[in-house]
Formats: C-alpha cells, structure tokens, sequence
C-alpha cells in the first residue's frame, strides 16, 4: 500500500492510524508512506489538503479559517471530505484515514478514529458544542468518530465527572509527583523503568537519600514562591518495595517538607501485597487521610505466577484486611483485562471478589502490548496481534462498567494507551466523594505537575502551551547528576507564568 501525502507532512499522524491496521508500517519517504501487507499492495490512498498549513496555524485556537481535507482510495468509490479550521486538521486527517482503511478491512475499533490517550476531550468538546445535549453527543461520537455506542456513552460520563473534578482544581498551583521505579519483581507484561528490589540492596538507601534531598530543595523552590502543592501522588513501580526505614523517611519529608494547600490529597501506592507491611502503615498513617492503593491485578493464583507476581490471592486479603485494621477510608484496588491466559470469566470472578471486599475505588486497565515486555520477548509472533478488536473482551468490559454501577462506582477518569489489548482503554471508578484529583488534574494538561525522582517527568502548563523536562532514568546518573536535575528542574518553572 502507498499513502500519498499532498500539502502536508502528517506522516506520524497517519503512521499511527496505519498501524492499527497493518502489523508493519513502512518507510516514510518524501510525500509517500509504503505499507508492507501483500493483501493490499495494490491500493494507494490519498490525503489531500487543499494548501500547505503552518504549524504556527494549527496551533492558533483563534483562526478560524475553513480548509478543505479529502482522502480517498484510487480506482474506487471510497472517499470522505470535510472542512474544518487549522486546529482541527490533524485530528480530521486522521479521521478520514481511519475510516477509508476501516471500510476497506472491515475492523472496526471501540473507540473509533479517536486514536489518542485521552478520548473523553473529545466527547466533553462534542458535548459543549452539541449544548450540553447528551443524546446528540453520543450520535455525534458514533457517526462522526466511530465510536461505538457503548464507548460513546461511556466517554461522555466520564468525560463530564473529569470536567466537574477540574472544576474544583486551582489552574495556578502544581501538583506533585514523587517517583519509586522499585517492584519486588518485573511482571512480564512491563516495560516500565522498574528494577528489582532484592538485588539492589544498598543502592535503595542510595536511591532514598538523593530522593529526599530532591525533595527538600523543591519544597524549599515552592515555599520561596508561595506555590503549594494541591495534590500530591507517590507512584512507581512499588513505593512499598524500599525498606520500612527508607519508606518511613520518604513519607516524613512529604508531610513535613512539601509545602501543601488545605486538604491537599495524597495518595500513596502501596501497590503489591507482598510489600506492604505494619511499619509501612503505619508510617503512611502519620498523613491521615492519606489514599492508598493495593493492587492484586488478578485474584486468581495461577495468573500471577504467570505474569510474574511474587504473591497470592491469600496475601492481597491479609493487605487489605491490614489496612482497614489500620483505619485506611480510602483504598483504590486495580484489576487488569486481558492478563495471558486469562479468560473474560476469570476476570469478572476477580472483579465480583474485589466487589465484596468494597473498597471505594477500582480502577480497570486493559493490559498495554509494550515490544519490550518479557512476554513479548517469549511470543513475539502473535504479542502484537493481541491489538486487533477482541469482542469478548469489549463484552467483558461492558458488564463490569455495569457491575460497578450496581455498587455506586461512577467512571471518574479515562485514558488510552498504544497497543493496548482489543484497542480499549483504563477507567477509574469510584463511589461518590473518593475519586482521585490527581489522575483527573494529570490527564487533563491543564494542570502543571512536578516530578521527583529517577525517570519521572515535570509538565509546565500555560494555557494551552505545555512544555516538559524528564529525570533521568539511569540511577546512578540521577543520583550522580541531582544537583543538576534540581537545579534545571528550579530554571524550567521559574519560567512559567506565575510559578
């Protein structure tokens, strides 16, 4: 196949929407895109815009200028044209190529042409322009986007709970994120900057104190400014993988260092059962009303020797059961569709018992293909094609969305990843007064987000600019290079507006 690009260079852009199709994606040469696929190696698709738009263009909400896009297939009736504004071209241009290359293969994905991580911006931009019609939005995400039905309605939900949450958010001050790329051990399905814990020994003190230093002298950037922090999250990997010392020492400086508003949120990622101890509460337990997370994935033994998971079902019980004895209000628990090996049964039998132990919120992944996971290293020739629309796995979703609203869980927030399983997404649910500010406030880009740690990211907004900086990954040069890291990181918000 040849996809011959005329008055733009979108290459990326339809390279994605390509590859939801086509296992491989050729060579982007001047103007023209070759797909490897002998099924249709005859077809060539044209994407046309009537002139050449600047980038400058698209990125100014405020022109207005009707452009006319078509993109059709030669030597056949297929063909779709519309006009739209500068901002708009590039989502259009990807619209038109889903839909010829889904009329000509006959995949039909859940979410459509809506290729990217956050779809619900999407649905809430529909529903403003629709009035606030639910009913029009929903016809409008189906027949404009392809979406199916069932997506669009929930979409929209969540989209117009993430819009409420952001309501209640302060545009001005950031959000913090501090980062442990610690787990107990490596799941097979992850690609992530995780390491091992038992084998680093030592090195973990190391990784705690350059964290706590990082820590104090940002606080200290943020207290001089009078910026403080109105949520704040500590992820990885596996927090609870560092020793209950190092633990205990990290939680101490968010409390006593990170400058915080009234009721700021705080969520902690207790994450795998195996590490999550009494001390380790109990230093989590000096931030009250702090939020936790304990994450069995699956409820089924089997699976998580599997994917590699040092614990079983019996220590995600002793966890939870730990936490509550610890007067914990508030606890997310994530489930994974799509684990290997896995049935959609076996899921919605993991669901129902993490339903009767009511914890208030539940998040739902669907497991993301990451090329450099071990199980794609183990079953490379049919990994990827896990990615192509899996009915079952669509059904499955629909009835645990349902499931949970039996039990008062509402979808709070939404987003996608690439080459996630069956072409779905992750949604957050909670019952109504516990869901998690952070992940709405972080998805959204609306909100500046600090990050701490190896491997973490910082995100600058300025209305609808946005700029990030990363921390490295490697953990010697992070812990080698910190003064330097801090000292960028101080320079990149000093040049925000207001921070």
């Amino acid at each position: 196949m040849q996809v011959i690009l005329e008055n733009h260079q979108e290459y990326q852009s339809i390279a994605e929407v390509l590859r939801m199709f086509f296992l491989e994606v050729g060579k982007l040469e001047s103007g023209v895109i070759l797909v490897a696929d002998y099924e249709y190696s005859d077809i060539v698709l044209h994407s046309v815009v009537e002139r050449e738009v600047s980038v400058e263009q698209m990125r100014n909400q405020a022109d207005q200028t009707e452009i006319s896009v078509q993109s059709r297939i030669a030597d056949s009736d297929l063909t779709i044209t519309a006009k739209v504004v500068p901002s708009a071209l590039r989502r259009e241009i990807k619209r038109q190529i889903y839909f010829l290359l889904s009329k000509l293969t006959g995949i039909h994905y859940p979410w459509g042409s809506l290729t990217g991580v956050r779809p619900t911006q999407v649905a809430y931009r529909s529903f403003l322009e629709n009035r606030r019609d639910k009913n029009q939005t929903i016809r409008d995400l189906i027949e404009k986007w392809y979406v199916a039905p069932e997506k669009a309605e929930i979409g929209l939900k969540t989209a117009v709970a993430e819009s409420e949450i952001l309501s209640d958010l302060l545009p001005e001050l950031p959000m913090l994120y501090i980062g442990v790329p610690f787990c107990t051990t490596r799941c097979t399905y992850c690609s992530f900057i995780t390491q091992d814990a038992i084998n680093l020994g030592g090195e973990l003190d190391i990784y705690v104190e350059a964290l706590l230093q990082e820590i104090t002298e940002i606080s200290a950037y943020f207290k001089r400014i009078s910026k403080p922090f109105q949520a704040i999250y500590m992820g990885g990997g596996t927090p609870t993988a560092l020793s209950d010392q190092g633990f205990a020492k990290v939680i101490t400086a968010i409390k006593e260092q990170v400058p915080q508003i009234e009721n700021c949120e705080i969520t902690i990622e207790a994450g795998r059962p195996d590490s999550i101890t009494p001390a380790k509460l109990a230093a989590i337990k000096i931030i009250p009303e702090a939020r936790i997370c304990i994450n069995p994935q699956t409820m089924h033994d089997r699976t998580l020797q599997t994917i590699g998971r040092n614990h079983s079902v019996k220590d995600v019980y002793r966890a939870y059961e730990l936490a509550r004895t610890n007067d914990f209000s508030s606890i997310n628990m994530d489930l994974i569709l799509g684990l290997p090996d896995e049935t959609g049964e076996e899921f919605l039998y993991s669901l129902d018992k993490i339903l009767e132990l009511n914890p208030e919120s539940i998040t739902i992944h669907t497991m993301a293909l990451k090329r450099s996971a071990f199980l794609q290293q183990q079953h490379a020739a049919q990994y990827l094609k896990l990615r192509f629309p899996d009915r079952e796995l669509s059904n499955v979703f629909n009835i645990a969305i349902k499931k949970l609203a039996k039990q008062d869980y509402q979808p709070y927030y939404l987003y996608r990843q690439k080459n996630v399983r069956g072409g779905l997404e992750n949604i957050g649910f909670a019952k109504p007064g516990y869901a998690c500010v952070y992940n709405v406030g972080m998805m959204s880009d609306q909100i500046s987000v600090v990050g701490l740690g190896s491997g973490s990211s910082s995100k600058r907004v300025e209305g609808d600019r946005l700029e990030r900086i990363y921390n490295s990954k490697d953990l010697t040069n992070y812990v080698e290079r910190l003064a330097e890291i801090i000292q960028r990181k101080i320079d990149f918000f000093a040049k925000g507006l207001g921070i």
